[in-house]
C-alpha cells in the first residue's frame, strides 16, 4: 500500500512539474539583467526561473543564474550568429514540395492558431487585462490569420476557451491544439500577450505604433531543438525587413504543449498595457513577413523536424525505463530485490531476441538452396 502511494506521488510529480513554470505572474513583473553589465535585457509576466535563457534582439545569449525578488540576473553566454538561418524561408523540400502539390496544396499546408489563455487583454482599448472566452487576445490571431489568407495561406484559427487562466489552462488547450494538427498544419501557434509595463514591447514601424513580440520556447520539451531552430528562422527572416519587431527568444522551464510539433511556437503580441490595434497591427507584419516560412517548410526546417522526432523517440524510451525501474522498485522488498526483477526482466527481454534470432538461423538453414541457371 505504501508503494503504491508512493507512485501515484512520483507520477503526479512528474505531470505537475511544468505547471509552475506556465503559470504567469499575478502581479507586477520581472526585470532581467546582464549580471555582468547591470544591462536591462528586458521585463516580462512570465514565471522565471534559474536556468532559463534568453536570446536578445541583437541575438546574445544569456542564462538566468540568480533570481532575488522581482530583479533576475543573467550571465552572458555569448553572441549568435542567425545569418545561416537567414533567407531559409525561400528554400524548398523538393520532393515534399511536389506531394503536396500533387494533393492540391500547392506545397503550403495550414497555419494552425489558438488561444491557451482566450481572456488575455489590452487595457487601454479592451477596458481590462483579462476577458474570460474573449479576450482582445483573440482579435490579435484574427489579424494574424487575415493576413496570411490575403498572402494566400491557408489558416485555421481556434476560438476555443479554456479558462480559467492558471497553470492548468496548458493542460485544456493541449486538446485543442490536438485537434488541429488533425489538419496537418505546416506550423502550431499559440498567440498570447505578456505583462509588462507599456515601454517594454512598444515600437513604431513606418511612423505607425506596434508592439514587438517575444517568442516563448518550452526548455523541457522533447522538440526544443526543433522549435528552436524553426523560431530562429522565423526571426532571421522578419530581422531582414523589420529588426525591430522581434523583442527577445525566452526558453521557459515549461513544455507549452511545444512537445505536440517540431514547429510549434508561444508568441506574445504585446503587454496589457499596450493598446490592442498595436498589437493587431503587429502580428498582420508578422504574418506578411514571415508568411512563406510558417506555410512551407525548408529543408533545414525538415531537418528540425526529424531531429525533434528522433527526440521524442528518445525521450519515450527513457521515460519508459524510467518508469519500469521505479515500478520493479516500488513493488520489491528492497533494492536487492530490484536488483534482481530488472535483470530478470532484461534476461527474458535478451533471451526471447536471441531465441528468436536462433530459430530464424535454423529455418534458414533448413531451407533448399536455389541452383543458379
Amino acid at each position: 500500500m505504501k508503494g503504491r502511494f508512493l507512485w501515484w506521488m512520483v507520477l503526479l510529480f512528474l505531470l505537475a512539474a511544468p505547471l509552475q513554470a506556465e503559470e504567469e505572474r499575478r502581479q507586477g513583473y520581472y526585470s532581467i539583467v546582464a549580471q555582468e553589465t547591470g544591462r536591462l535585457l528586458c521585463r516580462t509576466g512570465l514565471v522565471v526561473q534559474v536556468g532559463d535563457e534568453y536570446l536578445t534582439a541583437d541575438n546574445l545569449r544569456y542564462r538566468v543564474v540568480k533570481i532575488e525578488g522581482d530583479t533576475v540576473y543573467a550571465e552572458f553566454r555569448g553572441r549568435e550568429d542567425l545569418s545561416a538561418f537567414a533567407g531559409q524561408e525561400g528554400a524548398r523540400a523538393g520532393f515534399f514540395d511536389w506531394l503536396m502539390a500533387f494533393v492540391g496544396k500547392n506545397g503550403k499546408r495550414p497555419v494552425a492558431i489558438y488561444h491557451t489563455h482566450d481572456d488575455e487583454s489590452y487595457v487601454p482599448t479592451d477596458g481590462s487585462p483579462s476577458i474570460p472566452g474573449g479576450g482582445g487576445v483573440i482579435r490579435v490571431g484574427e489579424s494574424l490569420a487575415a493576413r496570411l489568407r490575403r498572402e494566400k495561406i491557408p489558416t485555421v484559427h481556434s476560438r476555443a476557451a479554456h479558462d480559467p487562466h492558471d497553470g492548468l489552462a496548458y493542460e485544456r488547450s493541449r486538446r485543442t491544439a490536438v485537434d488541429l494538427l488533425r489538419h496537418n498544419p505546416s506550423a502550431l501557434l499559440d498567440i498570447h500577450r505578456d505583462a509588462a509595463p507599456r515601454q517594454e514591447y512598444a515600437e513604431e514601424i513606418g511612423g505607425t505604433g506596434v508592439t514587438k513580440i517575444q517568442i516563448v520556447l518550452g526548455r523541457t520539451n522533447p522538440n526544443l531543438r526543433a522549435n528552436e531552430t524553426f523560431a530562429k528562422q522565423i526571426k532571421a527572416a522578419i530581422d531582414r525587413k523589420y529588426p525591430v519587431l522581434i523583442k527577445v527568444i525566452f526558453y521557459g522551464a515549461g513544455k507549452y504543449n511545444q512537445d505536440l510539433s517540431p514547429r510549434a511556437l508561444l508568441l506574445e503580441f504585446g503587454a496589457h498595457t499596450n493598446a490592442r490595434q498595436s498589437a493587431e497591427r503587429a502580428a498582420a507584419i508578422f504574418g506578411r513577413a514571415a508568411g512563406d516560412l510558417l506555410a512551407t517548410p525548408s529543408r533545414a526546417a525538415l531537418r528540425g523536424q526529424n531531429t525533434g522526432a528522433w527526440r521524442t523517440i528518445l525521450w519515450i524510451v527513457g521515460a519508459v525505463v524510467v518508469g519500469a525501474a521505479i515500478f520493479l522498485l516500488l513493488n520489491a522488498a528492497g533494492l536487492t530485490q530490484a536488483g534482481r526483477n530488472l535483470g530478470r526482466f532484461f534476461r527474458q527481454e535478451f533471451a526471447s531476441a536471441l531465441g528468436e534470432r536462433r530459430r530464424r538461423r535454423r529455418r534458414s538453414r533448413g531451407r533448399p538452396r536455389r541452383r543458379r541457371a
